[in-house]
């Protein structure tokens, strides 16, 4: 049932690898299937986005992959349970999930599938696809509903590909109305609307808000240009500013957008350009779809996994957690790893999908790793890191009597090997481990800290 990750090295010597696999957020639960199909014969990305739903004090996860929309509760986050996958009419890289009352809305860009309509009120025992909705369109990019029931379709293959289409939803859920369809200033690839304002990406126009009151009719408001291609955005919840993510070119930082002056038809960037690669200076990670909860940013950022990003000074973000959903990579090639991710949950779990290794739920707390907690950089070196042999040394940087010692899981959690390490040995020894990328968790005393092995036996 679980995928595992195999990586030849061709021609890698000895060196490095410095990045942390979490830092204030850890795994609670994963679910991944190997069997599952891929959008073509070339595409081992197989998940894509992902959604939350929450009902009678338990919690769902619901996940796109290529060929189904996957129903998974989650009240138990060790004990992911798969409720139902149901299948879609075509295979797609692209999804995208949304819930509204007791029903979650689908679209792709998979031929013929419409609106996908499912009915959530028997679970945990079952759900139910209501319709296969062809009305308003066959495909589409995108989806957002507001909190009147109102959702906005972006990407359809309709007269208003470059623009919007409003559905009514919350006078009858399973049975859409058309409110209104608008052609814009150029395609929308996402957005997030609130009180009738539409707060849109337009690709490589930028950032746009329209004023959604007529849907029909829309107003621009206000406008900005960005660095790339304006991708994907969240408001804050006073509405006070945004952040959006620009996907193409690879490596583009994330950006903070004022609101406050909107209604002056003016809005601007709050300070720089902001990003955090995992792998250091010189390596530029990619942002996917970003969220507000608080005063935090919840960002699925591709081969970085998920990061969380303080946003209290808007000026001077700072990342405050992480965690590497996709440990395979040793540069930045782009477009692998995490798609989305959903904090929203009651319980404050965190729900995330990555492209090739599934649901992922985790825990984000700023007491995992304080500053109590073990630096890699000062306090142990790990030697050689892919090791061509299974055989690693770890390097104590400082003099300790206390006891050090080593756990080593899989990808899917699973422990794999353990470890008491003496004063006079610190080597460890993974020779019987298949190829790939393991998770080791050391600690020294009461610190501990979690690293990346990369086991490459020739």
């Amino acid at each position: 049932m679980f995928r595992y990750v195999l990586f030849l090295f061709l021609s890698f010597s000895s060196f490095q690898i410095d990045a942390q696999v979490a830092y204030n957020m850890e795994l609670l639960g994963y679910y991944d299937d190997n069997t599952l199909p891929s959008a073509n014969e070339t595409d081992q990305k197989v998940f894509n986005d992902i959604w939350g739903y929450a009902a009678n004090d338990r919690e769902y996860a619901i996940v796109g992959s290529a060929a189904y929309i996957h129903f998974f509760d989650v009240t138990d986050p060790q004990n992911p349970i798969l409720i139902d996958q149901i299948l879609g009419t075509d295979t797609t890289i692209w999804r995208d999930i949304k819930v509204y009352g007791n029903y979650a809305y689908a679209v792709s860009e998979g031929n013929g599938e419409g609106l996908m309509i499912f009915d959530l009120s028997d679970l945990p025992s079952s759900v139910s696809l209501v319709t296969r909705n062809l009305d308003f369109f066959e495909k589409a990019h995108n989806i957002f509903i507001d909190e009147n029931g109102k959702m906005f379709v972006a990407g359809s293959n309709t007269d208003v590909i470059e623009g919007l289409m409003v559905l009514d939803i919350s006078t009858n859920p399973t049975e859409p109305q058309l409110l209104g369809k608008s052609i814009l200033i150029n395609y929308v690839h996402d957005l997030y609307v609130k009180n009738n304002i539409a707060y849109c990406n337009h690709g490589d126009y930028g950032f746009y808000v329209w004023n959604y009151n007529d849907p029909n009719n829309p107003i621009l408001l206000a406008n900005l240009e960005g660095n790339g291609y304006n991708h994907s955005n969240w408001v804050s919840e006073d509405g006070s500013y945004a952040i959006f993510a620009e996907e193409v070119p690879a490596g583009l930082p994330l950006g903070i957008v004022d609101l406050t002056q909107l209604s002056n038809g003016s809005i601007e960037l709050v300070g720089d350009f902001f990003q955090f690669p995992l792998l250091g200076d010189g390596f530029f990670n990619t942002p996917h779809n970003p969220y507000i909860k608080g005063n935090y940013a919840y960002i699925s950022y591709y081969e970085d996994g998920v990061q969380v990003i303080d946003l209290t000074d808007k000026t001077n973000p700072t990342l405050v957690g992480y965690y590497d959903t996709f440990p395979n990579n040793l540069n930045y090639a782009g477009y692998f790893g995490c798609w989305g991710v959903y904090p929203y949950l009651p319980s404050g779990n965190i729900i995330a999908s990555d492209r090739k290794y599934g649901l992922h739920i985790l825990r984000f707390d700023e007491t995992l790793s304080s500053n109590e907690n073990l630096d890699d950089n000062s306090k142990f070196t790990i030697y050689p890191n892919p090791s061509f042999n299974g055989i690693f040394n770890i390097k104590i940087n400082e003099v300790t009597n206390e006891k050090v010692t080593i756990e080593v899981s899989d990808l899917s959690g699973k422990k794999m090997f353990e470890q008491v390490l003496n004063l006079n040995s610190k080597m460890v020894d993974l020779s019987l481990l298949a190829n790939g990328f393991y998770f080791g968790k050391i600690r020294i005393g009461e610190k501990e800290m979690i690293e990346k092995f990369v086991v490459s036996k020739k």
